[in-house]
């Protein structure tokens, strides 16, 4: 079904989108963003663990993210808002199927995880004061990420091709009114550390900037004025400190609608 699902989209890409997907190679760029969405989360067996992220102007008002984990697994999000008068928020990850685990206090998800061949899949059900919200059903592979929540019908998926990526965002999913918007993540030629996102049109969307560093690299993205700054750590340079104090993630009622970089997955 994936191998299928994907040989159709790939006929229908613009052909001039097309030729620079072709033209990309070993972009450092491209890798970078798909393994902060696709593996530096929710991926155990990633070495990559995504540790905070900063947001000139959020949609959702955040001024920045701290994640926290435990042997790999994400436990714990603080998030911090732009008003002062806003405390932190956090968002708190359980992997106990029994829903006695939930304190009843805010928003908590409970996660359930297997792998099945070369596929993980993550099933997340998100309670609100000990109610049950909605759930969301994630599978990841070393070239493939998608996410589909049970509350809107939407269906986001990204595939990693030689060095860049098509996003697709699914509206209305096994729907009569289905419709899909698709963006793709095109490396520049002529810098290993820029990569560029496009729509249909081939107009310019975002601008993104690969920084690698002693710790593992910061990935940021540009849209006008505004700029979003995720910090990922390689464990396999930071082993000691990475293990004591690492705990899993939360996602909130704004959040589920966001990816990994604060963006609104599904928006058009």
């Amino acid at each position: 079904m994936f191998s299928f699902r994907a040989s159709i989209f790939f006929c229908l890409i613009p052909a001039a989108i097309f030729a620079l997907i072709d033209a990309a190679s070993a972009n450092s760029c491209t890798d970078a963003y798909f393994n902060a969405q696709a593996h530096a989360t929710l991926d155990q067996e990633s070495k990559l663990r995504i540790d905070s992220i900063f947001y000139s102007n959020s949609p959702a008002g955040w001024k920045g993210k701290k994640y926290f984990y435990n042997e790999s697994l994400i436990e714990k999000v603080m998030v911090d808002f732009r008003q002062n008068s806003m405390p932190p928020a956090y968002w708190i990850f359980y992997r106990d199927t029994n829903e006695t685990v939930l304190t009843k206090t805010g928003y908590e998800y409970i996660d359930s995880s297997y792998k099945k061949k070369d596929t993980l899949f993550h099933h997340l059900k998100t309670y609100y004061q000990g109610e049950l919200e909605y759930t969301q059903i994630i599978r990841i592979t070393k070239n493939y990420y998608s996410n589909q929540d049970s509350i809107s019908s939407q269906f986001f998926e990204l595939f990693l091709k030689q060095d860049s990526i098509i996003e697709i965002k699914n509206f209305n999913y096994n729907t009569d009114s289905s419709s899909v918007e698709k963006t793709f993540y095109v490396a520049d030629i002529n810098d290993d550390n820029k990569c560029y996102k496009y729509d249909e049109q081939q107009n310019l969307i975002n601008t993104f900037t690969y920084l690698p560093n002693e710790n593992g690299f910061s990935l940021k993205q540009n849209e006008g004025d505004k700029y979003t700054e995720a910090f990922v750590i390689n464990e396999e340079k930071n082993t000691t400190a990475i293990r004591k104090t690492r705990k899993p993630i939360k996602f909130s009622p704004r959040a589920r609608y966001f990816d990994l970089l604060g963006r609104y997955k599904f928006s058009k």
